[in-house]
């Protein structure tokens, strides 16, 4: 039943280790320093990030790496990359798209009088049908500053769709436990943490599974198979 589960994933969801990421614009996820990684997706929604511009310059580099594709096919993929203020009093937005031209944007900043929070969100084409998006990259350089707090939770405690059986809602507690909507249980814990692969007990089943930002858990070494989707909060 599980294969043929599996099978069924991969038609429904065929597509294109990463950083974690917000899908909450009221919560984003603060970026770190250097490149963070992630994966646009237009079933799943915008991703919500934020750093701290500090009094001087700084630049905000956008880079679309490598579009999802439909069945080896490349799609017109163009993502929205919109910096903010944490109190939206101004805003400015870029587009990046799969054309070489277009395949990096940047945001300079000079002479920031006084520091503030920048909100910086990547939003996928407007697809409800078909998977849209790619992988991308966020960097911040110069006068900023990062808050890497939140990097201390697993990005993989949160609530997904399961993809297979029925177990329906399915949520990763911080304790290491897994609840189910249909009152099933399990446990999950890190088996490479770089990687991001986890070892996942649930009902009769034992599963190795990577978590990809925006898609949720999927097989390793294939992204397309899903096997718990993340949610949209």
């Amino acid at each position: 039943m599980l294969k043929n589960c599996a099978l069924l994933v991969v038609m429904m969801f065929a597509a294109v280790c990463t950083s974690a990421q917000s899908l909450k614009p009221d919560d984003p996820y603060p970026l770190k320093e250097g490149v963070n990684r992630a994966v646009s997706d237009s079933l799943v929604g915008t991703h919500y990030w934020y750093f701290y511009a500090a009094p001087g310059n700084s630049l905000v580099t956008v880079r679309l790496k490598q579009a999802t594709t439909l069945y080896g096919a490349d799609m017109k993929t163009a993502l929205t990359v919109t910096l903010t203020d944490a109190k939206r009093t101004w805003r400015t937005t870029k587009i990046l798209t799969a054309n070489p031209r277009g395949s990096e944007v940047t945001f300079a900043a000079k002479n920031v009088a006084k520091e503030q929070t920048i909100i910086v969100s990547v939003t996928p084409p407007n697809q409800k049908l078909i998977r849209m998006g790619g992988d991308y990259e966020v960097e911040v350089t110069g006068n900023v500053m990062f808050n890497g707090e939140a990097n201390i939770e697993d990005p993989v405690i949160r609530t997904y769709d399961s993809k297979m059986n029925n177990y329906g809602t399915v949520r990763f507690l911080k304790d290491g436990t897994i609840a189910a909507s249909d009152g099933t249980r399990g446990t999950w814990k890190a088996f490479d943490p770089d990687s991001r692969i986890y070892t996942v007990v649930i009902g009769a089943f034992t599963l190795s599974v990577q978590y990809r930002p925006g898609y949720g858990l999927v097989k390793p070494g294939d992204p397309n198979l899903i096997v718990f989707q993340e949610l949209r909060h």
